[in-house]
């Protein structure tokens, strides 16, 4: 069956399970690296505390790798979605050709970058002594395991655009086996510590993109040279482009945010909340990943239909997506509220920190179906033109409201004392009010994107 008569011939219902369980499966089966890597580093004995700190220190770092892989990554599948739309097989392969040279010479280049200047990054974020050690050695690595990452990452979503979501599954499933078997052997077996935890990590994306790459050639989906002049490449790498900078922008200001909330914590003489965080954030991101699942497996979808000018059906499954992100992250809110304690003690035994996660991840978590609606309306945004809007959105939650408050609530609840919340805990009372501030600043025109 081909990709075409996938979409004429399965029902709306049918074609958001078909492509977005196998994203959401792959997502958090891929994040489980991140969290993998964070909770193999804290069980390092003497040294778990310091590997946590370490792990937190470099999270903005970790986070504009993630966004190095989203500049291009979804994008070009998008692309490759509409041409599909629109039958144009020729347009498809120069789309392939573009966004694979591209996300390769981009990621190399971030990777370059960080590795360049790695020590004052190091310095800047607040690594010290053996923190700022650990964290090195982690970061020497990750800078190559990036690359590979990030172009895997690519293929796989390419892969689903070409109609076969579920090799997602297979190859997230297998990179996760991987990368926990060599994790045990690098970690527990031959005493690495940090390097071996990244070592794991880079045998683990090796394997993702060789496995995406060969699965390409053997399906004869892999791009064939073409002969496009300088403006017909220059055009397809705008329209890539302008799609991904979205969530490129979302990942990089995230990454922003992450530094000023380890440092608004550090000021604050709280560097055990360093390692508290970097726990949560990689909890929540966790939880967070089945909800980008959802809205980048329909994007194929609504892409399609917005091409083939299907706005009935373009409709439906925006009115779906909706209606499943919703339930999906009420219903997880409540479970992190109940079993929050049971769940953070995958990362530390360490009875301070998990004293001082368990509040953090409530108070984080708290603004998660409103994340949920906001998501889906990004996505809305990012596959009928109007990625600029998406931008402005994203921008005015991040720089306008959430950094801001990062910095002015714990002076508000350090004068006041609020409902006898600490000035290091009101921190990350800005992740979930950013969120609701932004809906209801927009809250009219949210409405109206949603009527379209």
């Amino acid at each position: 069956m081909d990709r075409k008569s996938i979409f004429e011939t399965k029902s709306i219902s049918q074609l958001i399970v078909l492509f977005s369980f196998p994203t959401i499966c792959s997502l958090v089966l891929e994040s489980l690296t991140s969290m993998v890597d964070t909770a193999f580093a804290g069980h390092l004995g003497n040294i778990s505390d310091k590997a946590l700190t370490a792990m937190g220190i470099i999270s903005p770092i970790l986070l504009i790798l993630i966004a190095a892989q989203l500049i291009f990554g979804v994008s070009t599948s998008i692309v490759i979605s509409k041409r599909l739309g629109e039958n144009n097989q020729e347009k498809i392969n120069q789309t392939f050709e573009v966004g694979f040279y591209s996300c390769f010479i981009f990621s190399f280049m971030i990777s370059l970058f960080i590795f360049l200047f790695e020590d004052s990054l190091l310095l800047l974020l607040g690594a010290k002594g053996e923190v700022f050690n650990l964290a090195k050695e982690y970061l020497n690595i990750a800078v190559i395991f990036n690359i590979f990452s990030s172009v895997g990452y690519m293929l796989i979503n390419i892969i689903r655009a070409f109609g076969y979501p579920k090799i997602e599954v297979m190859v997230g499933v297998l990179s996760t086996i991987i990368n926990m078997v060599f994790n045990v052997v690098f970690t527990f077996v031959l005493n690495m510590g940090m390097k071996g935890i990244a070592l794991s990590t880079l045998i683990s994306e090796i394997f993702y993109f060789g496995f995406s790459t060969i699965f390409l050639v053997k399906k004869k989906l892999w791009f064939n040279k073409s002969h496009m002049n300088f403006n017909e490449s220059k055009d397809i790498l705008i329209s890539i482009v302008k799609i991904g900078f979205v969530q490129f922008l979302m990942q990089s200001l995230n990454s922003v945010s992450a530094f000023i909330i380890n440092k608004v914590l550090i000021l604050y003489g709280s560097v055990s909340y360093v390692g508290a965080w970097s726990i949560c954030s990689n909890m929540n991101m966790v939880i967070l990943l089945p909800l980008i699942g959802l809205t980048q497996g329909v994007q194929s979808i609504v892409a399609y239909f917005h091409s083939s000018q299907n706005k009935t059906k373009e409709r439906t499954v925006k009115s779906k997506v909706l209606q499943y992100s919703l339930i999906y992250s009420i219903t997880v809110t409540v479970m992190v509220f109940i079993f929050a304690s049971n769940v953070l003690k995958i990362f530390t035994n360490d009875i301070n920190l998990l004293k001082a996660s368990i509040p953090i991840m409530r108070i984080v978590v708290a603004g998660f179906p409103f994340l949920g609606l906001l998501y889906a309306i990004i996505t809305f945004m990012q596959v009928s033109g109007r990625e600029d809007d998406a931008t402005k959105l994203e921008l005015m939650r991040q720089i306008v409201l959430s950094m801001p408050l990062v910095i002015i609530l714990p002076k508000i609840f350090l004068r006041y004392d609020i409902f006898s919340i600490s000035p290091q805990l009101s921190v990350f009372l800005a992740v979930p009010l950013s969120t609701i501030l932004l809906l209801i600043i927009y809250f009219r025109k949210i409405k109206n994107i949603l009527k379209e």
